[in-house]
């Protein structure tokens, strides 16, 4: 996409909620004001000019709206599909990430000054809410079979969706589930920092994982107080969507 491209909201897809996890009232969740968006990088629902369209769609709705860009955490997907070992594969995901930001610079420029506010992956390590969220989530990870293999089920469901699509895997598929954990670990304690953080309402064009839905309806007491508080919103664009991860 040119960085100088530019959009008409008559072409652009329609944007709508899909469901809301968990239930509450369209008026209880705009009052929140604030939302966030998780760009999962070589998804094609986040080409223009459907990111536009949902940015467009947020900025209408929410007084901010957080983009975080989910660069560095697809070093995992690195190593699970291309075969790079760990240093490479960080050097790969920072470079699709900062294709992206070049690639889309042109298209945050029109939204509503103020409104948005661009971010990457890695800067959302270093809060002490995402610290405390993943001890807390790696631990029970260990200790909890079920937790466990609801993670492990997100796991399998991806494996799946590679051979489905023909993408062969690089490494043996128990290596590749082991990954896919580590990174919903990761990608679950982000959630929970940044809804502690104040950003409890996620948009994303795609349905939510199976962990997070159980966790939306009251399961795993001891997830941290993000988690609990965290407000999912599936948005369909236009056509149908890819899932997560």
């Amino acid at each position: 996409m040119a960085s100088d491209c530019r959009f008409e909201k008559q072409e652009l897809p329609a944007v709508r909620i899909e469901k809301i996890l968990p239930k509450v009232s369209e008026q209880e969740l705009f009052s929140s004001r604030r939302c966030y968006l998780g760009i999962s990088l070589e998804n094609p629902v986040f080409d223009s000019p459907s990111l536009y369209a949902m940015l467009l769609w947020a900025s209408e709705r929410f007084d901010k709206c957080l983009v975080v860009v989910g660069d560095h955490l697809c070093r995992f997907n690195e190593r699970i599909l291309n075969g790079l070992e760990d240093a490479e594969a960080v050097k790969a995901a920072e470079k699709i990430g900062d294709s992206f930001i070049l690639k889309t610079r042109g298209l945050f420029e029109q939204l509503p000054a103020g409104k948005i506010q661009l971010t990457r992956w890695k800067e959302h390590l270093q809060s002490s809410e995402y610290v405390a969220s993943k001890e807390i989530i790696d631990e029970l990870f260990g200790s909890d079979a079920e937790f466990r293999a609801s993670v492990e089920k997100d796991a399998v469901s991806f494996v799946r969706r590679q051979e489905k699509r023909n993408h062969s895997l690089a490494v043996e598929e128990e290596e590749a589930r082991e990954l896919c954990c580590e990174y919903l670990l990761e990608e679950i304690a982000v959630f929970s920092a940044l809804s502690e953080q104040g950003w409890r309402v996620e948009l994303y064009p795609g349905s939510e994982l199976h962990v997070l839905t159980e966790v939306a309806g009251g399961k795993y007491p001891e997830v941290p107080r993000g988690l609990k508080e965290r407000i999912s919103v599936e948005l369909k664009v236009s056509a149908k969507t890819p899932h997560r991860i």
